[in-house]
This record gives structure tokens, sequence and C-alpha cells, in this order.
């Protein structure tokens, strides 16, 4: 049987290996599609047959809202926050404090982050809150999704700011590190199953993403315990 699945970009770059396992030892075949958070809220309501959704908490109680999970289904598993993203070939910028971020984020060129995703919706109320916010949409690219680091690769940016995960996902770009711990929110995966006649196959992969194996192999892309 296929199971549908909806899933966070954030697990973009880990998924594929975990597929790879997991198909060795089920019958189950996962079929997957990859979005923002708000992009899938808006596709799970829209289309009932999907069987399972790995999101944000936000996310997650989005659809509980609709009542299109069931919520002793919810399994979180998986855990990671914001990071920062510049060129291999470009200076390093100093994200290790408050103090150092601002300077950092009003002294570069250019910047990109998300409008639908859910770090990039942090990343705007934070700037907000920081008292930068004009300054820096003013030098921003903004894409609804997608992988930001991607742009700071291309030299598009000299910036980019995502989820580690989603940071990690990209090839031939340097990590500068997580935020500093007092500016960081972090966002924690779980996997529900939908109302779908067929979501009461999803419970095997639940308990595979749950596995010693697997929470060691997501360690590599970016989460953390």
């Amino acid at each position: 049987m296929t199971i549908k699945i909806l899933c966070s970009t954030a697990l973009y770059a880990a998924m594929p290996k975990i597929l790879e396992t997991f198909a060795i030892q089920s019958s189950e075949i996962i079929d997957i599609t990859y979005g923002t958070s708000v992009g899938l809220v808006q596709q799970c309501i829209s289309h009932p047959d999907v069987d399972a959704v790995i999101l944000t908490e936000n996310g997650i109680e989005a659809l509980l809202h609709h009542q299109l999970l069931i919520p002793a289904s919810i399994t979180p598993f998986a855990k990671t926050g914001l990071g920062m993203a510049i060129a291999n070939d470009t200076k390093k910028f100093d994200i290790s404090s408050k103090d150092a971020l601002i300077q950092t984020l009003l002294q570069c060129d250019s910047i990109a982050f998300t409008q639908l995703g859910a770090s990039g919706m942090y990343f705007s109320k934070l700037i907000k809150q920081l008292g930068i916010e004009q300054e820096i949409l003013a030098k921003a690219i903004r894409p609804e999704g997608g992988l930001v680091s991607e742009l700071v690769k291309n030299h598009q940016v000299q910036l980019a700011v995502q989820l580690v995960s989603e940071i990690k996902a990209v090839s031939d770009v340097h990590f500068l590190g997580f935020l500093p711990d007092e500016l960081q929110e972090w966002s924690i995966f779980s996997i529900a199953q939908t109302n779908s006649p067929n979501s009461g196959t999803v419970q095997e992969f639940t308990e595979f993403l749950s596995s010693t194996m697997i929470q060691q192999h997501i360690q590599e892309y970016g989460f953390i315990n």
C-alpha cells in the first residue's frame, strides 16, 4: 500500500536515506510531498486523501483546529533551530551573540529568508523586535519557500537564514551556526495520522522515525535531541 505524506522541507535532505532504509524492511510505499508549513496545511485541508503529515507544532495545531488529525497519533521525533549560511568564499560573519548578530545583519549586503516557511515567518518577527526591520527588508530576497541557501550558493545574496536542516540540504555553502540562544526559536517536528481511511498504515513508519538508527542519522542534518 502507498502511504501519502505531506512533509516539511526541513526534512528534505535527511528523508531520502530514511525512505531507502524503510523500504528494505517494509512492504509499505511512502509517497512524500514537500513544502512550507503554511502551504502544506492548506494542501491537507483541500486533499483529504493524505494519510499523514510531518509538520512543526504550529502546523499540527492548525490541522487539529480543523479536526483533520488523530490527536493520539501525534509523535514528535525531530528538533532543530534557525541558523545562517554564507558562500564558502565569503568573509566570515559573527553571529555568536545578540549584538554581533545585529551588526552582521546591518552590515551584510543582502539576505534571504522565506515568506511562508516557519523559519522566515519567525525571522520576520525577530527583526521587527530588534528594531531593524526596515533596514533588513530593504536588502532582502524573500521567496515563498524552498531552500534559500541556494541563493547564497549562486551568489545572489550574501546571507541566508533558515532552519539548520534546510541549510545543510545545500552543498557548497558555509554554515555559520545557530542563532544565539536568546534569539533562537526551536522547531519540533511531529508525524501525525490524518482521518484518511488508510492512515492506520502510518504506525510502522512512525515507529521507524523514532528508532535510534534514524535519530542518529538526522543529527547529521542539523537536528538535535
